[in-house]
């Protein structure tokens, strides 16, 4: 299960108040804080037959890592995003950019992808650019991860930049990531992120 906030950024100098924080410093754990170089691509069936069932499959290089995921039975309110989710290392790279279905193939979910893809070949919709910065935050009762994405989403020869923080509950109580990300939206003002990244590169479409 997926549960994080998604906050619009207006600037790098912005996100840097926030990592700055004296209550965020606090409360980060050692050490933690990195940057990643990151490229996710979005696929689906030439008729859309995922996104119509809310499904969204995707791949994503991290750093030197492959990962596939799936997302489903997602709903978002006020900029907090709640999805159930299945992330797979991706052994072989190739199919970063020419993934199956079946490498979910350990998952229940994977004859609900498989009936509804059939043999229809899974076609690249979305791609997204991006640096992420990220800490691991530790209040004594949620384990959360702070980060901040800024790049772009391509969808075609069309572009979009992104600009956001995302605040994601690792372990620990709910209620409590909850707090603490009302309280950077207060404080900082800031705007919830009402489209994830997908539906951003999507929105190029139109």
């Amino acid at each position: 299960m997926e549960i994080e906030f998604k906050y619009i950024i207006d600037s790098p100098e912005q996100a840097e108040k926030i990592f700055s924080d004296p209550d965020i410093v606090a409360i980060t754990d050692d050490n933690s804080e990195e940057t990643l170089d990151l490229h996710a691509i979005y696929f689906d069936t030439e008729d859309r037959r995922l996104s119509r069932e809310g499904i969204t499959f995707r791949t994503r290089r991290e750093g030197e890592s492959y990962v596939a995921t799936l997302k489903w039975n997602g709903s978002s309110e006020n900029g907090l995003y709640e999805r159930e989710e299945i992330n797979i290392p991706i052994c072989d790279t190739d199919r970063f950019e020419n993934p199956n279905i079946d490498i979910f193939s350990q998952s229940s979910m994977c004859d609900t992808i498989r009936n509804l893809v059939g043999n229809r070949e899974l076609k690249k919709r979305v791609e997204v650019k991006f640096l992420r910065r990220q800490i691991r935050i530790d209040t004594g009762k949620s384990i959360s991860e702070l980060s901040y994405d800024k790049g772009i989403v391509l969808n075609g020869d069309k572009e979009a930049p992104i600009s956001e923080m995302e605040l994601e509950l690792y372990s620990g109580d709910r209620s409590d990531m909850e707090a603490l990300g009302r309280m950077l939206e207060e404080k900082y003002n800031l705007s919830p992120g009402t489209r994830s990244k997908f539906k951003q590169g999507l929105a190029l479409e139109d």
